[in-house]
């Protein structure tokens, strides 16, 4: 997973400490059960993609399961689950994608220069399915996540 001088120990653990962060503190939604490493989530999916460089480049992907992105926008949005239409779960996936992704860099980089773009949004079948994944849980839905990050040269 890292491409970089950092161990995969202190990538997962950023990555595990940001997304709860993220979950807990912008959603008010917390894992059912432990995250756990795990391959890829499958079906269709609401995903986004975090690129980022500066003192590391690489990008944060996140997708969200069941009913997880219309939960958790509403969660963000303040609004009831019935009104959130599918732009608005895009959105909440780019914005998850965005707040890991500063969350865990800030971790891995607490003096670094980074700069991250904006977020890509979509549906579909993951990508980037070779990758582990860090799963998390939700009471109705899961949060998958991965970062792939190296040294900008």
């Amino acid at each position: 997973m890292a491409e970089t001088k950092l161990s995969e120990v202190e990538v997962w653990k950023a990555l595990e400490e940001a997304a709860l962060e993220v979950l807990e503190t912008m959603c008010f939604e917390y894992p059912v059960d432990a995250p756990q490493p795990g391959p890829a989530p499958e079906g269709v999916l609401t995903g986004a993609v975090a690129r980022f460089d500066g003192s590391l480049r690489g990008e944060l992907r996140v997708a969200l399961s069941g009913d997880a992105a219309r939960r958790l926008a509403a969660a963000f949005l303040g609004i009831d689950a019935e009104d959130v239409r599918p732009q608005d779960e895009l959105l909440m996936a780019a914005e998850l994608a965005n707040m890991m992704c500063g969350a865990a860099m800030s971790r891995l980089e607490p003096h670094g220069r980074l700069r991250i773009q904006a977020p890509e949004a979509g549906t579909g079948p993951c990508v980037c399915a070779e990758r582990s994944w860090l799963r998390l849980p939700l009471e109705q839905g899961e949060v998958a996540v991965t970062l792939c990050c190296g040294e900008d040269s």
